[in-house]
């Protein structure tokens, strides 16, 4: 069993041979891997801004019409509904 160090260490070494930075120079290492981190931090933030509101609507255009509404009626004919099904 690896302890976090030594896990952390193979997963950095797999990381350099798949993307065969282990050839480059330390500068050339730093630049790269400095992009990678820039690159996977606004993928990030961009998922938590902008994904919830894409998921909302993308359920508000999946599901229909009456379940849009929270009145108790409509809960309650979405829940007689997914019993159904």
């Amino acid at each position: 069993m690896m302890n976090l160090k030594q896990f952390a260490s193979h997963a950095y070494r797999q990381y350099e041979l798949v993307t065969c930075i282990n050839m480059l120079e330390p500068w050339e290492k730093k630049l790269i891997n400095g992009f990678f981190l820039i690159m996977l931090s606004l993928v990030i933030f961009s998922s938590f801004m902008y994904l919830p509101d894409y998921l909302q609507t993308l359920l508000q255009f999946l599901t229909p019409p009456t379940w849009h509404n929270k009145s108790p009626e409509n809960a309650a004919y979405a829940a007689q509904k997914m019993t159904r099904s």
